[in-house]
């Protein structure tokens, strides 16, 4: 046998090699026996022998026999023999760009040579794709828009192949960089805007579990005030036993420590909000639990109705971030007081928050004198993040956002315009 037609047959057997690295990129588990899934890749195989017009559909009807010994979604498999495919005519490509740089003889003499190393190049190739894309075949994600692209790049590269048996060359040429060109383009623009809406989701999802967690806080909250309270009354008449018989044995220091005692018990869970708005008194509780240790005082003052015309993700947003930069500030200061302010009047929301902080104001270099952009000091490598979220949830309520700071007292205003349920 002709030492190069070795080389041919063996070539091809590594580009099937190749095709099955990237079915398991796209698939995750095989339905099939080992004895079919064998078969099904000797018939593509023998189908990558014939080097005809009609040879094209042969092969791709292969990949499709192949694609059906796993299991997917219809477009996955799609994806999949799309992105075989086109893998497949790659090895055609890369053949004929090497064909141009070597002598016509030498070339001619060793093709199954030449196509050999093409092969193990594509093999490697799909190896590192085996290796890298480990989660495609997961599908943890639903983003089935992803695979049009790999599906119709791959058939537009399948009909210009067709076309070179029929017309010119240079035309085809043409064709070709036209459809690379525009499909390129295309495709950059849809995967774009396909990825966009999936980073706005796994905000969405993001922001959702902090509701879940706030909510979870304050049952937790809610429930040890109930039990702590339940605790006292039980062993009230105790407590004012003891404190009576330090008193009547003229013990005052004992009884003022005690008292003392008593009344830390009392306030260790202590329920800040409490307006029957479970959003509202989620986020609030959550986010003021640890101020009793870092000895905030707090000047509470809510007036809110227990349901509002407004979505839970932007109280957390706004109401969140507003009391985060709050406590960051007054944690660099000796005098540690935030007042809180919310009331709902004739479909307004007033927010305010005042706080002491040490005087010092962060701005965004990239402001200029008449929008200076405030940057709150545990933020300023992200530009001011937390601020710029809250304006676009302000946005949403034609609202008002106001930010001001004189001498180390700095307060935020918010206003938004929304109808209670």
């Amino acid at each position: 046998m002709d030492l190069q037609l070795v080389f041919y047959l063996f070539a091809l057997a590594i580009a099937t090699l190749a095709v099955e690295r990237i079915m398991r990129v796209f698939f995750e588990k095989r339905v099939t026996h080992f004895a079919v899934t064998t078969l099904s890749y000797l018939f593509l195989w023998f189908s990558l022998l014939f080097q005809v017009w009609w040879a094209v559909f042969l092969y791709f009807f292969a990949l499709v026999i192949v694609s059906l010994n796993y299991k997917s979604t219809a477009m996955k498999r799609a994806a999949a023999v799309g992105g075989s495919h086109f893998v497949l005519l790659s090895l055609t490509i890369i053949n004929n760009t090497v064909a141009l740089f070597l002598p016509t003889n030498w070339h001619n003499d060793n093709v199954g040579f030449t196509m050999l190393l093409t092969c193990i190049l594509i093999y490697f190739v799909a190896w590192i794709a085996f290796l890298l894309f480990k989660n495609i075949k997961i599908s943890a994600v639903n983003l089935n828009k992803l695979w049009i692209p790999l599906i119709i790049l791959p058939i537009g590269v399948t009909f210009i192949e067709f076309l070179h048996y029929f017309i010119d060359p240079a035309a085809i040429s043409i064709i070709a960089s036209l459809f690379n060109s525009l499909g390129v383009i295309l495709i950059i623009f849809y995967l774009y805007n396909i990825i966009s809406k999936a980073i706005e989701d796994n905000i969405k999802s993001a922001l959702h579990s902090q509701e879940k967690e706030y909510y979870f806080t304050q049952c937790q909250l809610m429930q040890e005030s109930v039990e702590n309270t339940k605790s006292i009354r039980h062993d009230m008449q105790l407590h004012l036993a003891t404190a009576r018989d330090f008193i009547t044995s003229n013990k005052s220091d004992e009884a003022a420590n005690y008292l003392s005692s008593l009344i830390n018990d009392i306030g260790k869970n202590e329920i800040y909000s409490n307006t029957k708005n479970t959003a509202f008194d989620s986020i609030i509780n959550f986010k003021l639990c640890n101020t009793n240790q870092e000895n905030i005082k707090l000047d509470l003052r809510l007036l809110i109705p227990p349901s509002l015309n407004i979505e839970v993700a932007d109280i957390v947003i706004i109401i969140g971030n507003l009391l985060d930069n709050a406590i960051d500030a007054v944690s660099m200061v000796e005098e540690k007081v935030i007042k809180l302010d919310i009331e709902y009047s004739r479909e307004c929301l007033f927010i305010q928050i005042e706080n002491t902080f040490d005087g010092v104001v962060k701005y965004a270099e990239e402001t200029n004198e008449k929008e200076k952009r405030i940057v709150t000091r545990k933020n300023i490598g992200e530009h001011g993040h937390g601020l710029k979220n809250i304006r676009k949830s302000i946005e949403k309520y034609n609202g008002h956002f106001d930010i001001t700071h004189e001498g180390n007292t700095f307060s935020t205003v918010v206003l938004l315009y929304v109808d209670d349920v």
